[in-house]
């Protein structure tokens, strides 16, 4: 596994997204793909008050019993998790059934069976109240980095929030904090230049990352996520990849680059853009599944197998 190190923090250049944990995917089946990462080098796993409906963080603190402190914690307040009523909570095993076989209810299942997040709350006792239920849930006395969940931009100028962070900074219950949202989102916070925020993550889709400059960064711990555009795209791009390699107008070097797996050369050029292009420390991925946990960290074990001039004719492919 790489590792990088921003200031303070050292952890593993892929990160592990607990968004599923405890809601599409249950307690066994979670607890197996982190240890599957854990084993594998692993050591960042991204959380929030509202994974899981409510239930994520718990799990993920019952987990780092005994390894917390080689472990890099981060989570997120702001959108709370809505209450669910207790039929609701017992239909959760089947509801993941009828997912199994039909992922394109999805969004169906998720209204009607166990309900939407409750909107975002950006205030200072949401804040204290968030946090603490959060180190309850997690096990520990503090969390690497937490972040602002998905905020618009003005919150962002509440003088008296950016203050409480910063002393939950000087407590030392969170090493750092920092915005989860759109690039955006991202970009105008960083050009507020408020001293307290000193983390970044945002959504960077590999067909069309957002390019960051290296003075973006300025000491900033930067996470992307999503960069594999969702389950549909996952597959159309596969599909498309594995036309490419048994094409014999596609360049034979190229095509030789594509055998093996290719859910591993995915996550190699989905991994290597974002990363270029974005100047970030981690990618966070969600990976459930012990095919999609092997795919990544091979992925990232292998370094930068397509050149530049590859990546650009597969993402014109792509993209058409």
């Amino acid at each position: 596994m790489r590792y990088v190190e921003c200031g303070e923090i050292r952890t593993s250049v892929l990160g592990f997204g607990c968004g599923s944990v405890m809601g599409r995917v249950g307690r066994r089946d979670s607890l197996r793909a982190m240890q599957a990462a854990w084993d594998a080098g692993v050591t960042l796993f991204d959380t929030a008050r509202s994974y899981g409906y409510g239930e994520a963080e718990g799990l993920l603190g019952e987990f780092l019993q005994g390894k917390r402190e080689q472990a890099t914690v981060v989570t997120k307040f702001g959108i709370l998790p809505k209450r669910v009523s207790r039929w609701k909570r017992l239909a959760k095993p089947l509801v993941r059934g009828v997912l199994r076989v039909a992922p394109e209810m999805r969004d169906l299942v998720r209204q009607g069976i166990v309900g939407e997040m409750s909107a975002g709350h950006f205030d200072v006792g949401t804040l204290r109240s968030s946090l603490e239920e959060s180190l309850r849930q997690l096990r520990t006395e503090y969390v690497d980095v937490l972040l602002v969940h998905e905020a618009p931009e003005n919150v962002y100028r509440q003088d008296d929030l950016m203050a409480e962070l910063a002393k939950v900074v000087a407590e030392g219950k969170a090493r750092r904090v920092g915005v989860s949202s759109t690039p955006k989102v991202a970009a105008y916070a960083w050009a507020l230049n408020v001293p307290v925020i000193q983390a970044l993550q945002f959504p960077a889709n590999f067909l069309g990352p957002s390019r960051w400059e290296e003075e973006h960064v300025q000491g900033r711990f930067m996470m992307v996520n999503h960069v594999f555009g969702g389950v549909e795209q996952t597959e159309r791009v596969i599909k498309m990849l594995r036309k490419m390699r048994e094409d014999s107008l596609v360049d034979a070097g190229l095509r030789e680059k594509l055998e093996g797996d290719l859910r591993e050369r995915l996550a190699e050029i989905a991994f290597g853009t974002v990363l270029e292009a974005t100047k970030a420390h981690c990618v966070v991925t969600s990976m459930l599944k012990p095919g999609n946990v092997r795919a990544n960290v091979t992925a990232i074990e292998a370094g930068k197998r397509f050149s530049g001039e590859e990546v650009g004719l597969l993402r014109r492919r792509l993209a058409g």
